[in-house]
């Protein structure tokens, strides 16, 4: 396939995926369901509909952002509990189509209007289903926004509406960065990379804030603390509701209010274990740590609980999954020509980073 190459950029701190999936080709829709697998499930409406999906892409990554746009047949996409736990991505996303979509945020409909720029937190769960399209789209670490936003958890969901100013300044800058990204240089892509943070906090905080705001800064800065302890203390088999209540001072019932968008704490805190233990499985640089071992790093009380739990995520056994990335293949098959595929997949898995 033509278009399936990775372009080095200006450094290779940066590069270049251009990805497409030509109507009819069986192959190319599974290498395209691959590549997304660790950020979101793919599924269109039906066998005819699959028969005639194409897809083309473009996408930049620099300073450990990823900027996107292309077109797509219709399909479905769903972030779920079993993705959040495999992928290394703990970002926010901004996207925007070209057409009207149907949006589930944790069990909320919503109506997505054609140009409105839709904000995700890739950690929690979200369902979109939306017909032939256009899109742009960028995701950001959370690190780059944590320190600019102090309701950042409110973003999840937020819609910037089409008609709203702010949100032709934004969509301004975005397709501005995505056509300066090839020129970037080390240093230009990270002050690229701070300034459209900036942007996007100053225009999503004065799209949040209301009569509500002072009141909801302080649980929010305790649930940023939460979080920050949690990725700490992975390690700690202890790490539990009552150590986070009496680390940080606070009541179950706080605690158990803050996580409830989350899915739970104890939810929460299984699905950053799976997180490290999957990148620790799979990450070359741990090939000769025992599974036992990276099942204790990662806090799990005992091997058969860790392989039980990693199953249940991953449809896979830690070992299963190790042998399957000696063979080259990540998910248990293996495409010759799928190198920009597995570009993305890794990059979206935490394991392709800028500068590595």
């Amino acid at each position: 396939m033509e278009s399936q190459r990775v372009q080095q950029a200006v450094t290779p701190a940066q590069f270049r995926l251009d990805l497409s999936v030509a109507p009819g080709n069986a192959d190319e829709f599974e290498l395209w369901r691959f590549g997304l697998s660790p950020l979101v499930g793919m599924e269109v409406p039906d066998p005819e509909a699959r028969s005639r999906f194409a897809v083309t892409l473009a996408s930049y990554q620099f300073a450990d952002v990823a900027i996107s746009s292309g077109c797509s047949s219709a399909a479905t996409y769903e972030r779920t509990a079993q993705s959040i736990a495999r992928s290394g991505l703990d970002s926010i996303s901004l996207i925007t189509y070209c057409v009207d979509a149907r949006l589930d945020i944790e069990g909320r409909d919503v109506e997505l209007k054609a140009g409105d720029v839709l904000f995700f937190d890739l950690t929690r769960r979200w369902k979109i289903r939306v017909p032939d399209f256009r899109s742009h789209s960028i995701i950001l670490p959370r690190a780059l926004l944590v320190p600019l936003v102090p309701d950042l958890d409110d973003l999840h969901g937020l819609i910037l509406p089409r008609s709203s100013p702010l949100n032709a300044m934004l969509a301004s800058h975005l397709q501005t960065l995505f056509a300066e990204a090839p020129s970037f240089g080390t240093q230009d892509a990270y002050t690229a990379a701070r300034g459209t943070a900036a942007l996007i906090a100053a225009l999503a905080g004065a799209s949040t804030k209301g009569a509500g705001a002072a009141v909801r800064n302080a649980p929010v800065t305790s649930l940023l603390a939460l979080r920050r302890t949690i990725d700490a203390n992975l390690a700690n088999p202890d790490l539990g509701p009552g150590f986070l209540c009496r680390h940080l001072g606070m009541s179950r019932a706080t605690l158990y209010r803050l996580f409830d968008p989350l899915g739970g704490v104890r939810r929460y805190i299984q699905q950053r274990r799976l997180m490290r233990a999957y990148q620790a499985v799979t990450d070359p640089a741990h090939t000769g740590d025992r599974v036992g071992t990276i099942a204790a790093r990662c806090g799990f009380s005992s091997n058969s609980v860790f392989s039980r739990a990693f199953r249940e995520a991953f449809a896979m056994s830690p070992t299963d999954l190790r042998v399957a990335r000696r063979a080259g293949d990540p998910v248990g098959f293996a495409h010759s020509k799928g190198g920009d595929f597995m570009t993305m997949n890794r990059w979206l898995l935490g394991l392709e980073t800028a500068g590595r």
